[in-house]
């Protein structure tokens, strides 16, 4: 692993455990086995780490929802069940950081926020039009709004332990409500 991965791994482990406001670079370098110079020769500051820190996080999910895209093609219901299926299995793993790195970019300065949160909410709405059109071969904002608004509710329900339909079930609703069509 490289200099770079270290202040990396380094980084997301202090923001988790401190936070980003009370991580200092000191702190980062110290763990990573790095000078402070060092870190300066691949980020300019420790916004721009953290960045990095949730880009690298989003790119590992979206690979992930490129997979299941790849592999379930031309089956709508085996896809939507394995959409949700990504999305128990992340919030299983990965809810107390999310939550952990959404408080602490709400903490960051306005410009990483703003920005963090137009590519998080860019990356989202991609991934999700993508995903309605290899459904149902197109996709509009209603369509978009009713799987992101279920996603959130599932992922709320999850984490403050109400019960979570079966993915199976969720699948079949959510899959015949995106293919009714208005009259």
């Amino acid at each position: 692993m490289g200099k770079r991965e270290d202040i990396l791994n380094s980084a997301l482990k202090l923001f988790l455990e401190k936070g980003f406001s009370s991580t200092s670079i000191e702190d980062i370098t110290k763990l990573a086995g790095i000078s402070k110079g060092s870190f300066y020769t691949y980020f300019s500051s420790k916004e721009e780490l953290l960045n990095e820190v949730v880009s690298l996080f989003l790119e590992e999910v979206s690979d992930q929802f490129s997979q299941i895209l790849e592999n379930k093609k031309g089956k709508p219901l085996e896809l939507i069940e394995a959409f949700f299926d990504l999305n128990l299995n992340l919030a299983r793993e990965y809810a107390s950081n999310i939550f952990t790195i959404v408080r602490e970019v709400s903490f960051a300065p306005i410009q990483t926020r703003e920005r963090l949160t137009f590519s998080f909410s860019r990356l989202i709405e991609e991934k999700l039009r993508e995903f309605i059109t290899t459904l149902k071969g197109s996709c509009d904002e209603s369509d978009i709004t009713i799987l992101l608004g279920t996603v959130i509710n599932f992922w709320v329900r999850f984490i403050f332990g109400e019960k979570v339909p079966t993915t199976d079930e969720l699948s079949k609703r959510v899959w015949f409500g995106l293919s009714y069509k208005l009259t």
